[in-house]
């Protein structure tokens, strides 16, 4: 009987081993077409942009960001430069301003904006994941979450028939009007954001208010 025992057991797990489901890792949608990293891809945007201080500076001009090749970065992960082109009427030509760098890997989304590195999105995309957005600077912790997964979006005269809410910062009292937010389209990227920091004291109002509305996107390759 000692020496069937082993073999009893054996027998006895062979189903449950059988019967146990492989997980489908390709199947699974991450999310990372949200944030997309397609050389030659370009978005267009509007901008309004208000400086409060000794005086308040209100400027609209049009950016153009385009994809224009990717790299190793010094960590291994596969990144791309993101060229900056700025205008201030819609005839006039763009000119290039900066260059950002932008990486995705296979958790994270993030970008390298004036030399701040900042986590745009996590993945696999989850209604209850939150991080810290400046986990890779020296800014204070801003939580972000997913405000909405899926959905359509209007910016006229464009539509979205599939987009993912980041909500960064919603922090408004006497105070302070701090409120971030940012909405990615499914194969197309960032198309609406907006970045208020303002400071009330001493009756006077100091800060930023910035609004850019994607008007068109494309290939330029």
């Amino acid at each position: 009987m000692k020496q069937l025992l082993p073999y009893l057991l054996i027998g006895a797990l062979l189903p449950i081993s059988a019967c146990k489901k492989e997980v489908d890792y390709e199947a699974i949608d991450m999310g990372y077409e949200y944030f997309p990293n397609r050389v030659g891809a370009y978005i267009d945007y509007e901008v309004d942009s208000i400086h409060y201080g000794i005086t308040v500076d209100t400027t609209q001009f049009f950016l153009r960001e385009i994809i224009a090749e990717d790299f190793i970065d010094q960590e291994g992960n596969l990144a791309v430069q993101v060229e900056r082109y700025k205008k201030f009427s819609m005839g006039a030509e763009y000119e290039l301003t900066d260059v950002w760098v932008q990486l995705r890997t296979s958790t994270t989304g993030e970008r390298v904006e004036e030399n701040q590195r900042f986590v745009r999105m996590v993945f696999p995309m989850d209604a209850d994941a939150n991080w810290d957005g400046n986990a890779y600077n020296t800014l204070d912790e801003w939580t972000h979450t997913y405000g909405s997964i899926g959905g359509s979006y209007s910016l006229p005269p464009l539509s979205f028939t599939d987009v993912v809410r980041v909500n960064q910062r919603n922090n408004v009292n006497l105070v302070d009007q701090e409120e971030a937010w940012e909405v990615y389209a499914r194969g197309i990227g960032l198309i609406h954001k907006r970045f208020k920091d303002i400071e009330f004291q001493n009756f006077e109002i100091t800060g930023v208010d910035v609004e850019m509305k994607a008007i068109a996107y494309g290939s330029i390759q």
